[in-house]
């Protein structure tokens, strides 16, 4: 009897994605999401604390992509931000898009939006925050990818959710990794109709 051939995960982008603020070793939405992949699935992590768009990896080839990206860069990028506007950035997170289409043609590529901090934003930074989630969900669309809506399901549940201002909790990790799950489902679901 031969083995099926392990499909491969490829995680990729920031602190959204990582055990470090969970308290707890595995608990960040990544590692939850892979346990509940279940056998025949490894794991490629190459998310990180801080990560932006310019340093993900988009040479690794993967069965299935989950990418959460864009918070650092637009902390890093506010004062362009508000002089210019989000398209450079959303062109910026396109390019990244379509590369790791490329890379991986066949993948399912899991893309979250960002989640807006505790401390609540100047209304013009929200605005902003709106139309660069606007931007990401467009992205996902034209590579063909699956969107969690982190942004939607963390509204009004920041104080439970996050640490730190901006950090995801043990229970922020789980609702990130559920996303990621619920997503994946709906890929499968439509492949099988």
């Amino acid at each position: 009897m031969t083995s099926q051939p392990r499909r491969t995960y490829l995680a990729l982008g920031d602190s959204m994605s990582i055990d470090e603020y969970t308290g707890v070793a595995g608990g960040g939405a990544v590692n939850q999401f892979f346990r509940a992949l279940g056998d025949g699935w490894s794991l490629d992590d190459l998310s990180r604390d801080g990560c932006t768009i310019p340093n993900v990896r988009t040479n690794r080839i993967a069965d299935l992509i989950t990418l959460t990206i864009g918070g650092n860069d637009a902390l890093e990028r506010t004062d362009e931000i508000v002089a210019d506007g989000v398209k450079s950035l959303v062109n910026d997170h396109w390019l990244l898009l379509e590369s790791l289409r490329k890379t991986s043609p066949d993948a399912t590529i899991i893309v979250g939006t960002i989640y807006e901090p505790q401390v609540p934003l100047p209304d013009a930074l929200e605005r902003y925050l709106i139309q660069l989630n606007a931007g990401i969900v467009g992205n996902v669309r034209a590579v063909r990818g699956e969107l969690a809506d982190i942004h939607a399901a963390f509204k009004g549940h920041e104080d439970e959710y996050l640490c730190q201002n901006i950090e995801p909790t043990l229970k922020g990790a789980t609702e990130i990794a559920r996303l990621f799950a619920a997503a994946f489902d709906r890929i499968r679901t439509s492949h099988k109709a």
